[in-house]
């Protein structure tokens, strides 16, 4: 005697090899915490970076939109060496979008990044270099900086504070 299979067990079957692929697909490729911590890095990156046409409105706006997915609202920036401590992300949006207005071009990029993420996974604290390469006057320059930063995950991770350290020397 052999078993049939009927067109409601079919049904139950495929629903089950879907529901299976979802979870392994899920647990196989969920982004880890540090992952979403070095995306939320290159996303703060590209957000600063200033790009060939730039205008004080589209980076304004660029900067308005984008920067809440990665900053808190009571963001602390400190850049000691130049007297900037800036507190809030409307007076970030404000400083960023006025260098803009000195480079015709700069990007950002992050490297030597060290992440300790606390044990409840919310708070994260994250050492790095700034390596920022921009041009002014058509005179191109490399600056590295050393960061610290602490970032806070609600539903994603935000940047609450960020310490700039002055250029490193060659």
């Amino acid at each position: 005697m052999t078993a049939r299979v009927t067109p409601i067990m079919w049904k139950v079957i495929a629903a089950c090899v879907v529901v299976a692929s979802i979870a392994i697909g899920l647990t196989l490729f969920r982004s880890s915490d540090e992952d979403k911590i070095r995306a939320t890095l290159t996303e703060l990156g590209a957000i600063m970076a200033i790009k060939d046409g730039d205008t004080i409105l589209s980076r304004t706006g660029r900067l308005r939109s984008r920067l809440p997915d990665v900053v808190d609202d009571d963001v602390r920036v400190d850049v000691r060496e130049l007297s900037v401590d800036v507190r809030g992300r409307e007076k970030l949006t404000a400083e960023a979008a006025r260098v803009g207005l000195l480079y015709q071009k700069a990007e950002v990029d992050f490297t030597s990044v060290a992440i300790k993420i606390d044990p409840g996974a919310t708070l994260a604290t994250v050492d790095a270099v700034a390596v920022v390469t921009a041009t002014r006057n058509g005179d191109r320059k490399l600056d590295k900086r050393d960061v610290h930063l602490l970032m806070r995950k609600d539903s994603r991770w935000k940047i609450t504070t960020l310490d700039v350290a002055p250029p490193q020397s060659e």
